[in-house]
């Protein structure tokens, strides 16, 4: 018995016939309707178009999350400044005070005298 390699390797054997391509079906002149192609297009544009917000939008809320960041950063430096304000109101009122109780203590003192 032959192998296939030998077979059609063998004086008078025959290559099987080469199919031909599927041809197209012919266009059918029966036909309601011919392909829309302005419905596909339309779905494109309507695709693209939701891309294009959905890009937008995404934009958008990055802008949005770095303007949170700034406005966080900027109240916490703000707190920070009225903080060491309310702290050198304080120290400037105990100041003061320690200034009042001094001249209290040099004006009995020179009543002493």
């Amino acid at each position: 018995m032959m192998s296939p390699v030998e077979a059609r390797g063998a004086v008078g054997a025959t290559a099987p016939p080469a199919l031909p391509p599927p041809a197209l079906a012919p266009l059918d002149d029966t036909a309601e309707s011919v392909p829309d192609t302005s419905a596909s297009l339309a779905d494109a544009v309507a695709r693209r178009a939701e891309v294009l917000v959905l890009a937008a939008q995404s934009e958008q809320q990055v802008l949005q999350a770095r303007l949170d960041r700034m406005r966080a950063s900027f109240n916490a430096a703000q707190e920070v400044r009225s903080e060491r304000l309310r702290q050198m109101n304080m120290l400037r009122d105990m100041a003061m005070e320690q200034a009042k109780h001094d001249d209290e203590i040099l004006k009995k003192y020179i009543a002493m005298i």
